[in-house]
């Protein structure tokens, strides 16, 4: 048994947020399925409204207790001022500074998502692994912000194939430990058949941004994303429907586009708003459409969503857009690769010609290599391997 602690600062501000929570709960739940004592240590930035933090933190340690993680929690609220967050500044909630301090001191491991802890936080912990679920984003956001990457020791990726020659994600001169999202499988268990008339569904914020990379201009966006199979419902012939947060009074004319190209559209905050109403949803879905942020693409990242690892699960296919996962996980069936909109129209026929075939194979695919009773212990021990890489002599 190891003690580690999971540190984010994604959760207390996204109540509403029931994918995210799902994604990664299942980190700490899994680690203490295994034995471990495993602790989830959350930084919220203040917002002003001392109003509005109160019901933050209230309803993170409420869904923290639903999930048998009320008493292996804490919470940093840092001060709106600025400056360097630090223990003695931040106000401490579910411990006080004394036993954050001691939880600190005396953990073997720090799993640090996304950079959410920077110094002098993160040199509490003597071993520090940064977890990366953003390959791409992450990694040229680095290039120009100081997000205290090199004070990690070991550094895990769910981009699949950095390292790689097709991959052109900046490593930054360090060694990255390869893995794949997990499924806590007793969380999930194989829906039954929802119908044929059941929409294909995805889950997705709606965005614009850009990013640049050696003068190349790089896109972020779900948006444009999906955009590129706008015809997807008339050539198929069947439902689609995205949980995607376009405001009723947006007035890009998104949402009237996608709905005149025969699009459904739900509030993903109704519909997916908490683990239990995501799970519904997934369920509720005859498979996922998965559109990958261009970046993902275009840099073969490797990337698979969590959230697609929970379609799998469920024993929903996904037809997802190709970023190279194909070259980790096996793909054709239940798994359903495309890169432009004839290979997607395809695979959505495809998959409703022999829905149940597809189905268990999406479980399959699931319970062999994203369970994470198999995929922790790896990250565990890639959790020990240094990660810089020698300069060169």
């Amino acid at each position: 048994m190891i003690r580690i602690v999971l540190a984010g600062g994604f959760l207390a501000k996204y109540p509403e947020g029931g994918g995210l929570w799902t994604g990664f709960v299942q980190y700490p739940i899994g680690l203490r399925a295994l034995g471990h004592d495993a602790w989830w240590l959350e930084l919220l930035d203040a917002s002003g409204d001392a109003g509005l933090d109160r019901q933050r933190i209230e309803a993170f340690f409420a869904r923290m207790t639903e999930h048998g993680l009320g008493d292996r929690c804490a919470l940093l609220l840092v001060p709106k001022a600025g400056g360097i967050p630090t223990l003695d500044a931040a106000e401490p909630y579910g411990l006080g500074r004394p036993a954050i301090r001691e939880l600190a001191e005396s953990a073997d491991l720090l799993w640090n998502f996304a950079c959410a802890l920077r110094p002098p936080l993160l040199n509490m912990f003597r071993h520090r692994v940064l977890v990366d679920g953003d390959p791409g984003h992450l990694h040229m956001s680095a290039l120009t912000v100081d997000l205290a990457i090199h004070e990690h020791h070991a550094f895990l990726t769910v981009g699949t194939k950095l390292h790689d020659p097709d991959c052109a994600v900046p490593t930054l001169d360090l060694q990255w430990q390869r893995f794949v999202p997990v499924v806590h499988l007793p969380r999930w268990a194989a829906a039954p058949d929802p119908g044929p008339d059941a929409p294909f569904t995805s889950v997705t914020h709606w965005l614009w941004e850009e990013l640049w990379l050696e003068g190349r201009v790089l896109s972020v966006s779900k948006r444009a994303a999906y955009l590129r199979c706008l015809d997807l419902p008339r050539r198929t012939g069947r439902p689609f429907e995205l949980a995607a947060n376009i405001h009723p009074d947006d007035r890009t004319g998104d949402r009237e586009l996608l709905q005149q190209h025969g699009w459904r559209l739900v509030d993903p905050y109704h519909v997916a708003g908490s683990p239990a109403t995501y799970r519904d949803y997934l369920h509720r879905s005859r498979g996922e459409l998965g559109c990958v942020k261009p970046i993902h693409r275009e840099l073969r990242t490797g990337w698979l969503s969590d959230r697609s690892a929970g379609y799998l699960a469920s024993g929903r296919p996904v037809v997802f857009e190709d970023t190279g996962i194909g070259d980790r996980l096996p793909t054709g069936v239940g798994l359903v690769l495309f890169r432009e909109l004839d290979e997607a129209v395809a695979a959505v026929n495809e998959i409703d010609r022999d829905w149940g075939r597809h189905s268990r194979a999406a479980r399959e695919l699931a319970e062999e290599f994203l369970d994470a009773r198999r995929c922790l212990p790896a990250m565990l021990d890639a959790s020990a391997t240094r990660g810089r890489v020698s300069p060169a002599p």
